[in-house]
């Protein structure tokens, strides 16, 4: 399985997500997990979400069963890129291609960990929500730890999956009146669905 993302941010969340599942998959102790990595995290080539969507669709054949596209509305109507995914045929060889969106941001899926969809009214743009998460998570910041400057760390949203899980699934998707949502949930499920399956 692959997942395909907008950036650094979503990277280094998705890759603190694996070694969470890989770890809870091999019921041993952080570090010493010997699971199989079913799943791969990729930054995408370009961030629109055209573009990485697109590149979804292209790399169908590269011997992946699965391929999610990770992206945010930015608060533009993304329904017509998700029904062109749902729309598209695969053949038996190709990877299935599915979307998890946050509406407008990634920032919407993190902030789940900590507050509920109540708790997110004015995250109407991006920065709305990244405002508010650096409120709720002062040591977060968007992109990768870096040497002595803040990043995204699973560590910070780990204790919260669960809630972000049932908080992201009592939204509506594809709504663009103002209100936040999130599906990642959706893809999460497939991650840690994977990393059962590999222990079995």
């Amino acid at each position: 399985m692959l997942v395909l993302g907008e950036g650094e941010t979503e990277r280094e969340y998705f890759t603190g997500l694996r070694r969470h599942f890989k770890e809870l998959a091999a019921g041993s102790p952080p570090g010493s997990a010997h699971v199989p990595e079913p799943v791969s995290v990729e930054i995408a080539a370009r961030t629109a979400a055209d573009l990485i969507v697109k590149e979804a669709l292209d790399r169908r054949s590269e011997g992946y069963s699965e391929i999610w596209a990770v992206f945010d509305t930015e608060g533009e109507n993304v329904n017509p890129l998700r029904a062109r995914v749902r729309d598209t045929k695969c053949s038996n060889a190709e990877a299935t291609v599915r979307t998890a969106v946050s509406h407008p941001a990634f920032e919407v899926w993190l902030l789940f960990h900590h507050l509920g969809p109540g708790d997110l009214s004015g995250c109407h743009q991006p920065k709305d929500a990244e405002r508010l998460l650096r409120k709720t998570v002062p040591r977060w910041a968007k992109g990768q730890v870096r040497r002595g400057k803040a990043g995204t760390e699973f560590i910070d949203f780990r204790s919260g999956l669960d809630r972000a899980r049932t908080r992201a699934a009592s939204t509506r998707a594809d709504r663009y009146d103002g209100y936040p949502w999130s599906d990642v949930h959706e893809v999460v499920r497939a991650i840690e669905s994977r990393y059962r399956q590999a222990t079995e």
